[in-house]
């Protein structure tokens, strides 16, 4: 919002004077690691524009989405920017809760930014949120446990691992295992014991989440849905993604190598601790697998053996809403923060998450303070945006889709078949899609 100050007594004496405007604009987000990035942020804007003051407004991760949405359908002025999770920029943007930016800036950050980061921004041809970075998961593997099972670990990154540019376009494009490689080697590891007398072999650390599973069907060359976001059948349910849930299922109903339901960093405390051989999961989780006293190795995410690499990708979006009183003053705050190189170093030295920009990613290639680990687990991050990330699809009913996602490869692990599984989720989405879709 803005404020003029009283008139001074300069004024007041018929003395030339002005009034400057102080614009106040307020970023609602989540708590935590984020929050410390955008005040610094903000701290390094307001002092280039000494006109303006940013306020953060947070609120803790399992009470955001429900209170922004909240504050966003009540068109409270008084939140200016949304930090805003890559799915849901299309339900915002349909439901008028937040604005397209200019073709300039939607311009500016097609030449700056990572292709996929900008298509997730992006909703009916116009750009609605900034992305402030992404994400990307990778295979961290026990070699010991490998190894005492017959198994040759991966190629990865180690705690002592020295890698070139080279080596990780190497490690990347020749040395990625394969998803069936994965499953063979868990069967080594656990045996018909997963879990009882054997560690378990293999899981993923999202267990049945569209974020973590969606490169299973994309390295197999399938969407999720169709390109106008109106059906899912024949993608969902097509031989792809049958072929994807039905390896998926294999794990649990068959072989026997995987845990079921795992909450968010199980698998990373049971890898820790020597109960699992092999997890798939974000780098977020590379500070405590270093500290661990697990000998262990950090791979390229699988692909399948007849498909293409495919990784998740994603993360946070700063976003106008539409009903600050302050849309340009906003407007340009965002583009500091998601688009110049004075706000996304602050940012990227600040929370140190993978970035968007073409600039930063460079850097990070090129640096060698990105040669040795832990480092280089980036330098491997940043090979796999520009190469390997598939953005989750733009739709409005992503949450709906999510969900039915969710159900059906919960479903697919406790044993319901496959076909049935995923007709049910396909069928559910459709409703949703029918229901919700503007266009």
């Amino acid at each position: 919002m803005t404020r003029l100050p009283m008139l001074t007594t300069a004024l007041a004496l018929g003395l030339t004077a002005t009034a400057h405007a102080e614009t106040t604009l307020t970023v609602l987000m989540i708590e935590g690691l984020d929050k410390g990035a955008m005040e610094a942020v903000a701290a390094q804007y307001m002092r280039e524009h000494t006109d303006v003051k940013v306020e953060i407004q947070s609120l803790p991760w399992n009470q955001f989405f429900q209170v922004s949405e909240m504050r966003l359908k009540s068109k409270d002025a008084a939140v200016d920017l949304i930090y805003t999770d890559a799915p849901v920029v299309a339900s915002y943007a349909a439901n008028g809760y937040i604005l397209p930016f200019d073709a300039a800036i939607a311009d500016d950050a097609k030449a700056k930014l990572v292709a996929p980061s900008v298509a997730t921004g992006t909703y009916d041809g116009k750009l609605y949120s900034l992305p402030m970075n992404s994400s990307a998961q990778v295979l961290y593997y026990n070699a010991d446990l490998l190894k005492a099972a017959g198994v040759t670990p991966p190629k990865g990154l180690t705690r002592d691992s020295i890698t070139k540019p080279d080596a990780i376009a190497q490690l990347a494009t020749g040395d990625r295992w394969t998803f069936e490689q994965v499953a063979e080697a868990a069967k080594a590891v656990s045996g018909d014991e997963g879990g009882k007398g054997k560690p378990w072999g293999f899981a993923f650390e999202q267990f049945a989440e569209l974020y973590q599973l969606q490169p299973l069907g994309a390295s197999l060359g399938s969407e999720l849905i169709s390109t106008d976001a109106k059906t899912a059948d024949g993608y969902l349910n097509g031989d792809a993604w049958t072929k994807a849930a039905t390896w998926w299922s294999d794990l649990f109903n068959k072989a026997n190598v995987s845990p079921r339901s795992l909450g968010f960093g199980e698998a990373a405390q049971m890898f820790t601790n020597g109960q699992l051989a092999m997890f798939v999961g974000g780098t977020w989780n590379v500070p405590a697998v270093a500290k661990s006293s697990i000998n262990f190795g950090i791979a390229p995410h699988p692909k399948f053996a007849d498909g293409k690499a495919a990784t998740p990708t994603g993360s946070w979006y700063l976003s106008v809403t539409k009903a600050s009183p302050d849309t340009a003053a906003a407007t340009d705050f965002a583009k500091y923060a998601a688009l110049s190189d004075e706000g996304t170093d602050v940012w990227f030295k600040t929370l140190n998450q993978l970035p968007t920009t073409n600039r930063l990613l460079d850097q990070i290639n090129a640096d060698p303070a990105f040669d040795a680990f832990p480092a280089n687990v980036m330098r491997l991050s940043a090979w796999e945006s520009r190469n390997t990330a598939a953005p989750r699809p733009v739709t409005v009913a992503f949450s709906q889709l999510q969900d039915a996602f969710r159900t059906a490869f919960t479903d697919i692990a406790n044993g319901v078949a496959v076909d049935e599984a995923l007709g049910t989720a396909v069928d559910a989405y459709n409703e949703a899609a029918a229901r919700l879709n503007r266009k």
